[in-house]
């Protein structure tokens, strides 16, 4: 009976393929492992969400999100473009360059070690030992935690996408237990944060030594890679600042509660938009062997159905909102009509199809027009925004920045072969 059913769910998917131009088999076996892995980050992202909201004062919840947004500017100083060059690498055929490729950013990395430093002697010389500590921290571990957290993007480019997940819930199992105890216990932020750098940091080194050894890597150079990951890399650390810069600012303008409140606005939007950036993980490898002039043929219709799919979840959460937050945040309604507005931002993921091809295909100058300009024009609206609208300024800059992007990268990719850009 069950091979039977099996049977008329391939030829269900087949008979869809005709419609949506989709490799619908392929796309429903990786999906569902790439949809559970997300599932349990999800849920180890909701659960620790729950502790703080409930469990710390408001202020102490935005000071530790302060600190978690700089951490992640703190990290931006590195390869930040390796995972993708692994991925492109292995898909490829490159059996080394996830050894090769921690090699280069552990080299590269000794820039974070000097801005957690230099960050945490700012803050110790104008008496702030908490956030000094703490930047003292991240700056300390980040080299290791990001380094060794590229296993994931072997298994990614090797299509292994069952492994992926199911080795993702052991690599999220000690981090979420361990800050689980840590916020049950205390109410110190610098505890928290060394807590969570140092299960995050055992946790991804564990699981890089067990992918090194399972599969059996060999070290060796791939110097093409780690040129293309410098590239990626020069792209991504302006916006990996960027992307921090509405909960900074949200911190400097209006301070620790507000910063709380908007934070918890994004994290179902933001958690949701990571379910939908998993098609990247299923697209990428496909769109790294495939020329372009036939990805430009079949894309378009292929982000047409995927913007409707995105139509459907946000009419579904806009309404969905006030139960989940009464129920899980009580004590935040001021983030229920912050994220239902924020929930547009999911719109525009299908537009990551297209930068995913430019990614795929070293179309560096469109990389480079998209990111920079996307990045100043959200630079600019949060500077006028926020001090003259609050919380909300940021919305509105979040929003305006997305929908320029969605313009500027469609139009990037239709004349791309076209015209000299």
């Amino acid at each position: 009976m069950l091979e039977s059913l099996k049977i008329q769910l391939v030829k269900l998917l087949r008979w869809s393929e005709r419609y949506t131009k989709t490799d619908m088999l392929y796309l429903t076996k990786g999906g569902f492992w790439l949809v559970l892995g997300h599932i349990i980050q999800i849920a180890s992202g909701l659960v620790l969400a729950v502790a703080f909201a409930n469990l710390l004062p408001k202020e102490t919840f935005g000071t530790y999100q302060f600190i978690m947004s700089m951490a992640v500017i703190i990290s931006a100083f590195t390869l930040t473009g390796m995972g993708t060059a692994i991925t492109r690498a292995v898909a490829q055929g490159s059996e080394g360059a996830l050894r090769a490729g921690l090699r280069a950013q552990m080299r590269w990395s000794s820039a974070m070690v000097f801005v957690g430093a230099a960050l945490a002697a700012y803050y110790y010389l104008n008496g702030n030992t908490v956030l000094g500590s703490s930047f003292l921290i991240a700056g300390a571990f980040s080299p290791f935690a990001t380094g060794f957290g590229l296993s994931k993007s072997y298994l990614i480019g090797k299509q292994l996408f069952r492994e992926s997940a199911l080795l993702g819930l052991s690599r999220k199992l000690l981090p979420v237990l361990a800050v689980l105890a840590a916020v049950y216990l205390t109410q110190d932020v610098v505890t928290l944060v060394l807590v969570y750098f140092l299960s995050n940091t055992l946790s991804a080194g564990m699981l890089y030594a067990l992918v090194v050894r399972r599969y059996r890597l060999p070290d060796t150079k791939d110097q093409d890679m780690v040129s293309y990951s410098k590239h990626l890399s020069a792209l991504r650390i302006f916006s990996e600042i960027i992307n921090q810069a509405d909960k900074i600012l949200v911190w400097v303008f209006l301070g620790a509660a507000p910063l709380a409140a908007y934070s918890l606005a994004q994290l179902p939007v933001t958690q949701l938009r990571q379910v939908f950036k998993l098609s990247s993980s299923l697209t990428f490898p496909k769109f790294s062997t495939m020329d372009f002039a036939t990805t430009k043929k079949f894309l378009p219709h292929k982000v047409r159905v995927f913007l409707l799919v995105t139509v459907v979840v946000v009419v579904i959460y806009i309404l969905l909102a006030p139960l989940f937050f009464t129920t899980l945040f009580p004590a935040y309604p001021e983030s229920i009509l912050l994220s239902q507005v924020l929930s547009l931002l999911i719109l525009s993921k299908p537009r990551s199809l297209y930068g995913q091809v430019f990614t795929a295909h070293k179309m560096k100058r469109q990389q480079y027009i998209t990111s920079i300009s996307s990045n100043i024009l959200k630079l600019v609206l949060l500077i006028v925004l926020l001090p003259l609208y609050g919380v909300w300024g940021a919305v509105y800059a979040l929003l305006g920045t997305h929908l320029y992007l969605n313009i500027i990268t469609r139009y990037l990719f239709a004349v791309a072969g076209k015209k000299n850009i």
